[in-house]
């Protein structure tokens, strides 16, 4: 399999807008990365650049260390996943998958055993004479993935794959895809816009925004201490406290009307007297009756995904573990971690 790596990609329209700007970021032979950014952010445009559909305006495309960027996509052995099942509607199921196989003229045994061999993966045994429109979304996209991955192909190449697929079926090829990925150590690289996507598949996370790369790292690194606020909402729940810095004898407080939360971090000693924003992820606060730090449970919902209370906490409405509390309940919470942003957006400390 080939390590991937894009040096000072830009991609400019015909109009003169910037799509890609200045991208460099390496993939590691048979690491997942997973590209996670809004709409229009040019996750997509990284992916067909790599690919080879669209033409990069300056830079370098390198497979290993081959320079490939003025190679066509035919032969640049790559295996692409839309967000859309692209199948033929008048071929089988079986005849989807094996078609990178048929045109590249391998013979009969051999495509009939990796035909054999992808839908048993992926559990497409029993459909396999089925037609595309006899099918779930779910199973569209596995056919799409098992015909990627028929040949094996040097690199893995996912646009948003489970972006049009119910919840659960997500989370089922979620599981599907990542074992047939690591079984196979082919090098992907995955866009998608949802957290919890990104944590659960990813080796590493590239944040991407107006076509930069903005912060790179392992999923728990980038949700733990995201750069900035676009970054913390791309990588799970969170929610934020308007506060002002206040000095303490032993460290600062972050107040916010009756609210206020110790912080012992020294870099706000520069902050004293400035609004920041506190960032607070569920998993980052607890219940606990004897605190004095009280909250009232406005009730119950999702948060990317994620089951999860919301308080009241002062006048700020921030989500919580979910907790089995009805509305209107006074509870005591503990805050374990937090995050301090400056009036940029920009991390200025995450605290534990």
């Amino acid at each position: 399999m080939s390590a991937v790596r894009l040096e000072s990609v830009a991609m400019v329209a015909p109009d003169g807008t910037r799509i890609l700007d200045d991208v460099s970021l390496e993939v590691a032979q048979g690491e997942l990365l997973v590209l996670v950014g809004p709409s229009g952010s040019g996750k997509t445009s990284v992916i067909r650049a790599v690919a080879g559909v669209d033409e990069i305006s300056s830079g370098r495309v390198m497979f290993d260390d081959v320079d490939v960027t003025k190679v066509r996509i035919a032969e640049r052995d790559v295996g692409m996943v839309f967000q859309s099942a692209a199948l033929f509607p008048t071929h089988t199921v079986r005849n989807n998958i094996s078609f990178p196989l048929r045109i590249r003229k391998v013979k009969e045994p051999t495509v009939r055993k990796r035909v054999a061999a992808e839908a048993r993966a992926l559990g497409l045994t029993e459909m396999i004479e089925h037609w595309p429109q006899q099918l779930s979304a779910g199973h569209q996209q596995l056919v799409q993935i098992a015909r990627a991955m028929v040949r094996v192909p040097q690199v893995l190449l996912l646009d948003e794959p489970l972006a049009h697929v119910d919840r659960p079926t997500r989370y089922r090829l979620r599981a599907d895809l990542r074992q047939l990925q690591q079984g196979y150590g082919v090098t992907t690289l995955l866009a998608t816009n949802e957290p919890g996507e990104a944590m659960a598949l990813a080796d590493r996370i590239a944040a991407i925004e107006d076509g930069r790369i903005q912060q790179v790292g392992p999923p728990q690194d980038v949700y733990a201490a995201p750069a900035d606020t676009h970054i913390a909402w791309l990588t799970g729940p969170i929610s934020f406290i308007d506060a002002t810095v206040q000095p303490d004898t032993r460290g600062f407080w972050l107040t916010h009307g009756n609210f206020s939360l110790r912080a012992w971090a020294p870099v706000l000693s520069s902050h004293v007297g400035a609004k920041v924003r506190i960032g607070l992820r569920p998993d980052g606060v607890r219940m606990v009756p004897s605190s004095s730090t009280r909250a009232v449970v406005v009730g119950n919902s999702f948060d990317s995904g994620h089951p999860v209370t919301k308080v009241e906490i002062g006048s700020a409405i921030v989500s919580i573990e979910a907790l089995n509390a009805p509305p209107d309940t006074d509870i005591g919470i503990r805050i374990d971690h937090f995050l301090v942003f400056g009036p940029d957006d920009k991390l200025i400390v995450a605290v534990s």
